[in-house]
């Protein structure tokens, strides 16, 4: 669980690596541009911005005017400005552009009204007879931070400019002096400090979301694709520093863009996996050993700075296909799970050693969770190399909170072989795990988790529907295996529930009445069983739950009995039944 980035771990990343580079002086460039990084860019609300539109505004002539009342959706609030401008608009597009611009609300958040009339973006402003000293208003959820967001755009397209021009020199040893002080003068890094110091700034959930679309529908998403493209066609042993993080930026930034449902659909159009597995293969990780990035003339001097960037960026590039996994295409999932060279770095990211690659085992396991959670990945996932690894890493991995819930999902993979060991590590994992601890880490961690639809799934995953493991479905420690895995998912719902937002999530995504359904649908005084009324205990001291209906009753007993979720979420119930009986 958890395998979100949180900004609190994504802040503590770039703090590390600034502090690293700090400790090490040196001449080179990028390295002091590395320490300079900004530690903080506040994020301008309403009043602020403008203010400072006020000023810049002073001393032009203002010839079109408009009242404007800033209506707040997400908090009740109405505030009276004015929208100045010293030019005359056409079209209501070129008015929301300019209300983005003064107010910093995103224009796919507005909604303009002139009296009963709701403006559209393509009519002109005569059409609606729209004079100077007009009253509008603007309805909005919430503000973004449009100037970050935009420069960062800015940004990208100048170095993708830049780097395409002196590309076929770095690819020749060494490169000259005029291009290294290019190099650190063009690719200023601090702009993606500036994003992601903004983006873990904001004041809420939906903030963080209207950053990102206003980014991505800016053409962000798409020139990050394009950068990161022209990044990777550098090998890493002739890359100069300040290049290296730039790749760690373009991986990060990533991360946090492929975190929100919102986001999903535009990640999906403009993803090119292929540009973060490359990432990944940077450097080849085996087991129980230490990272080794490959020598590199114009680091190699720097020692642990070295080391650090090719860290974050295999931490990063990780995280992201974390997320990416979750989205509801099983053709990525299949394109992962069948490559070995995929499957053997994560073993090697499994396995390496602590003290050289904090927290890889934790994304790692998040990872090969997400790929379970498509049937069809596991004749590919259940090798006993793969197994073996997951198992060295549970009885190696330190019993702190925020490993158990990712340990007890990854668990799940394990259904062929090892049923001893296996039904060892997950009845320990169970019988001292606890909900509010995981929770309160979680919290503070600042992890979350968009989609619960594939650990719903697995809850009502039925006995007989697992293809992968007929042959031993006979066998009653694969029973006991697979109960304890839907305990644990059981589980994995009594700490995300204990949030609002999450119950307000699950409601929203109409998975809540099958939360409720669970205890009636798992097998009569089994433990996942008393979990689950546990669960929907504490769910009606939280919330006002209704029954639910007979229609959904009915999908639940056939999803857990026949169908699994996925199918009864899709066909008619007359159908299912027809199949039945």
């Amino acid at each position: 669980m958890g395998n979100k980035e949180s900004p609190a771990r994504k802040n503590e990343q770039s703090e590390e690596l600034q502090n690293s580079a700090t400790a090490h002086s040196d001449d080179n460039g990028a390295i002091a541009a590395a320490a300079s990084l900004p530690k903080a860019v506040p994020s301008a609300d309403i009043d602020k911005v403008a203010s400072i539109k006020s000023k810049k505004m002073k001393g032009k002539k203002i010839i079109y005017s408009l009242n404007v009342t800033l209506s707040c959706t997400e908090d009740g609030s109405k505030r009276e400005r004015e929208l100045g401008l010293t030019w005359v608009p056409e079209t209501i597009a070129e008015l929301q552009d300019e209300v983005q611009d003064q107010f910093n609300i995103p224009v796919f958040d507005q909604k303009l009204t002139f009296g009963p009339t709701t403006l559209g973006s393509k009519e002109s402003i005569q059409s609606y007879s729209l004079r100077s000293g007009d009253s509008i208003t603007v309805e909005y959820t919430t503000e973004a931070d449009v100037a970050v967001m935009l420069e960062t755009v800015t940004f990208l397209q100048k170095t993708l400019t830049f780097l395409e021009s002196v590309e076929p020199q770095l690819h020749l040893f060494p490169i000259s002096p005029e291009l290294q002080t290019l190099l650190q003068t063009e690719i200023d890094v601090t702009q993606l400090d500036a994003f992601r110091n903004a983006y873990h700034s904001a004041k809420s959930p939906k903030r963080q979301i209207a950053d990102a679309l206003l980014y991505i529908k800016a053409g962000g998403l798409n020139l990050l694709q394009r950068l990161h493209s022209a990044i990777l066609r550098i090998p890493l042993k002739l890359m100069p520093l300040h290049v290296q993080l730039l790749e760690f930026g373009m991986c990060q930034m990533m991360w946090t863009l492929s975190s929100h449902t919102e986001t999903e659909a535009a990640v999906l159009k403009e993803l090119k996996l292929d540009n973060i597995v490359q990432s990944l293969f940077r450097v080849t990780l085996l087991p129980n050993a230490t990272i080794s990035p490959p020598r590199n003339p114009y680091t190699e001097s720097l020692g642990d700075i070295q080391l650090e960037v090719t860290n974050n960026l295999i931490i990063t590039s990780t995280g992201c296909l974390s997320c990416v996994l979750e989205y509801e295409s099983p053709n990525i999932q299949i394109d992962l799970a069948s490559n070995p060279k995929f499957l053997e770095q994560i073993e090697g990211a499994l396995q390496s050693l602590p003290a050289s690659f904090r927290h890889s085992y934790l994304l790692a396991m998040s990872l090969l969770a997400a790929l379970a959670y498509n049937l069809d990945t596991h004749r590919y996932l259940c090798k006993p190399h793969v197994i073996q690894s997951i198992i060295r890493t549970w009885k190696n991995a330190d019993p702190t909170p925020e490993n158990n819930a990712t340990r007890g999902e990854s668990i799940y993979l394990n259904f062929t072989t090892q049923y001893l060991q296996i039904n060892e590590l997950m009845e320990q994992f169970l019988s001292e795990a606890d909900a509010n601890e995981i929770h309160t880490h979680e919290v503070e961690l600042g992890y979350v988790l968009n989609k619960y639809i594939p650990y719903l799934r697995v809850a009502y995953m039925p006995y007989h529907a697992k293809k992968t493991v007929q042959a031993c479905c006979s066998d009653p420690r694969y029973r006991n295996l697979q109960m304890m895995c839907i305990e644990t998912h059981v589980l994995f719902f009594q700490v995300i529930l204990i949030g609002e937002r999450e119950r307000k999530r699950m409601v929203d995504q109409g998975l809540m009445d099958y939360v409720v359904c669970l205890p009636s649908v798992l097998p009569a005084g089994s433990r996942a069983q008393k979990r689950a009324k546990d669960l929907v205990a504490m769910l009606g001291k939280e919330m006002h739950l209704q029954p639910p209906s007979l229609n959904t009753m009915a999908r639940a007993k056939l999803a857990a009995t026949h169908f699994g979720l996925d199918r009864v979420l899709k066909a008619p119930v007359q159908e299912l039944l027809s199949e039945v009986y």
